[in-house]
């Protein structure tokens, strides 16, 4: 009676030894945002908050209690308003590298582990994205190309932008 009872509770245990964790590979992603560096650090602060809560809302298995403690979204080094990183036992690590842009705007490179990549997705097509644009510079008035440094047209003397 005792034997049943006993292979019951330790079979979770056996076979936890048997499995072999997947091979994690580490991706990166760089995009570019319209806020400023320390909102930027704050929508993804915020959002890794939100991450952790529905990770903590996830229902738990019957044996979970015979498992180790799982982590969820712990801040692993937070170096405000540049760096902010994360670990979580099923997504792995993430980490958010931020630079300010000149002119407005902040870079965010993200270096995540595979299984994260629909976080990095949603929390990227949560954000204002914009690709700064490395053109020429154009005359308001008359259409014609400037010189990045000119502040008035040579061409028609219109005030350039």
């Amino acid at each position: 009676m005792l034997l049943p009872l006993l292979l019951c509770c330790m079979l979770p245990t056996l076979f936890r030894g048997q499995q072999q964790a997947p091979r994690e590979t580490s991706e990166s992603d760089s995009w570019y945002v319209t806020y400023g560096l320390q909102e930027t650090y704050d929508t993804v602060v915020k959002e890794v908050d939100a991450w952790r809560e529905r990770a903590e809302n996830r229902k738990k298995g019957i044996f979970s209690f015979l498992s180790k403690r799982p982590i969820y979204f712990d801040v692993d080094q937070a170096n405000p308003p540049r760096l902010y990183r994360v670990k979580d036992s099923q997504a792995g690590s993430v980490s958010f590298e931020l630079t300010e842009v000149e002119g407005g705007g902040t870079s965010i490179k993200s270096t995540f582990d595979s299984r994260a990549r629909a976080l990095i997705q949603d929390l990227k097509a949560k954000m204002p994205v914009t690709i700064p644009s490395s053109g020429p510079k154009v005359c308001p008035t008359c259409g014609k190309e400037l010189m990045p440094d000119f502040k008035v047209c040579p061409f028609c003397g219109a005030k350039a932008r």
